[in-house]
């Protein structure tokens, strides 16, 4: 059985899940444009966050950046706990956001939460959803700021290093990230990394949890999408993101996000659509 409980914080979504027999299969593979930090009160999950691989174990908080693929494992017939948090990049203004969201360009992963007291932060977020309107909002963003601070503090000297699953696959996502304007194809990535393309999109897809074509696009889009909130044009931020033309940036966009571009400004957290990449059923899987 696994039961959770969401929250409408603002912003921010609050969800608090247990499970004493649920098990996945750690194929599913998703994305999402909010931050999300993952805090596991009791149990077990194995988490790759774009190759890489962390093990969550009870006390375990983890921090995963917008737009991180993602997937996970939890062994069957074992009780989990975690409370989630996912919040827009909007729920902070311009000055905090410049700052704080600095601290997701990367997965940060700690162990021992409480010994560093993160849970403390963690759980006095939660405890918002007890308070009355407006003091909810202006309560849980305070408890973000603290949390943020803290991990701020914490990051460079306890946060615990993932285990890269495999050293190839880690150089070709660093590349895509850094060349989503270039031309991407399957053919000119297993040439630079001089890997069989069969080969290379099938390892791609094992550790990564989608084909290498699907997670350009998806990363692409990610990457117009902030573009287009930063204030761009749509065709500015469509060929800063790698698309050669609006119309295809334009049906990839509204079908991965659910909504047009020109929507971006006031679409807030959907939580039915954390997109699965194997919803752009029309992309070319590569």
């Amino acid at each position: 059985m696994y039961e959770y409980r969401v929250s409408n914080l603002g912003q921010m979504y609050l969800y608090n899940a247990e499970s004493d027999d649920e098990g996945y299969d750690g194929k599913y593979s998703h994305i999402h444009r909010e931050f999300e930090i993952y805090y596991m009160m009791n149990g077990e999950v194995e988490i790759v966050l774009e190759g890489k691989k962390y093990i969550i174990i009870s006390d375990s908080l983890l921090l995963i950046p917008s737009n991180c693929f993602h997937q996970w494992k939890y062994p069957p017939g074992k009780i989990h706990r975690r409370i989630g948090i996912h919040f827009l990049p909007e729920f902070m203004d311009k000055l905090e956001g410049d700052f704080f969201l600095s601290e997701f360009t990367e997965p940060v992963h700690f162990l021992n939460a409480s010994l560093h007291k993160l849970n403390f932060y963690v759980q006095a977020i939660a405890e918002c959803e007890l308070f009355e309107e407006p003091m909810q909002n202006f309560a849980a963003k305070a408890g973000l700021t603290s949390l943020l601070s803290h991990v701020h503090f914490l990051k460079t000297t306890k946060s615990v290093k993932p285990v890269v699953l495999d050293e190839r696959i880690r150089q070709v996502i660093v590349y895509i990230g850094e060349n989503l304007k270039e031309e991407l194809s399957l053919d000119i990535l297993a040439e630079k990394f001089s890997l069989n393309k069969n080969h290379l999109n099938v390892l791609f897809t094992r550790i990564v949890g989608t084909t290498i074509m699907k997670y350009v696009t998806a990363k692409r889009l990610g990457f117009a999408q902030q573009e287009i909130l930063s204030g761009n044009r749509f065709n500015e931020a469509a060929y800063n993101a790698g698309f050669k033309d609006y119309t295809t940036f334009f049906r990839a966009y509204k079908s991965f996000y659910g909504y047009p571009p020109s929507e971006a400004m006031v679409s807030g957290i959907d939580f039915t659509r954390h997109e699965k990449i194997e919803d752009v059923s029309y992309l070319k899987s590569g």
